[in-house]
């Protein structure tokens, strides 16, 4: 909320910033987020601000919900395993799957965006600044929600973009997998609650 703030003028938070540092955020309309083990083949980045950015797309607020009712200030890629993660160990070859660049062995469909036209959000994507932070600003208290991103494309409204791929790494362990699973778990059951 706070970054979110910054570019939009509307405070600095807890950022220690200069003016002109502050003006230089002034154009920005869109952030794209992804994890540390990330990897953003080249082109990417522009299929994103293509697809948000195209008028169908264009996210439609609804001011008393404080929602995103039409359109999508989200936009997920699909998410594949990094090639060389997947055979970091033996563990990772049996349970990553198949992955890799060739993009017709892993053709995608998404029941939900399919029935719903929404998506789900896993954190990594592109989102538009303004609509995204009028869906959510003040939701929730500070570090009072573990699993955000499941809960941001709710309001924010998400579009699963099947045809976009970025890559991340697999764990190479059995315990980091069993810890992130578990963390994973723990989020979403705090979303039902």
């Amino acid at each position: 909320e706070e970054f979110n703030k910054l570019i939009l003028g509307l405070g600095h938070g807890s950022f220690i910033i200069s003016e002109d540092q502050v003006k230089s955020f002034s154009d920005i309309s869109y952030v794209v987020t992804l994890d540390s083990d990330s990897q953003l083949p080249r082109g990417v980045v522009q299929k994103l601000i293509g697809t948000i950015s195209h008028p169908l797309n264009c996210p439609i607020l609804d001011s008393e919900k404080r929602k995103v009712i039409e359109g999508y200030s989200i936009i997920q890629p699909r998410v594949g395993v990094s090639l060389m993660s997947a055979h970091a160990s033996h563990f990772a070859k049996i349970f990553a799957g198949h992955a890799g660049l060739d993009p017709y062995t892993q053709t995608v469909s998404e029941v939900y965006q399919d029935l719903f036209r929404e998506g789900s959000y896993i954190g990594k994507g592109i989102y538009d600044v303004a609509a995204f932070h009028h869906a959510l600003e003040g939701r929730v208290p500070e570090n009072a929600l573990l699993s955000h991103d499941l809960f941001e494309g709710l309001f924010a409204r998400t579009a699963l973009a099947t045809d976009i791929e970025l890559y991340d790494d697999f764990p190479a362990r059995y315990h980091v997998h069993a810890k992130r699973q578990h963390r994973w778990a723990r989020g979403d059951w705090q979303l039902l609650l």
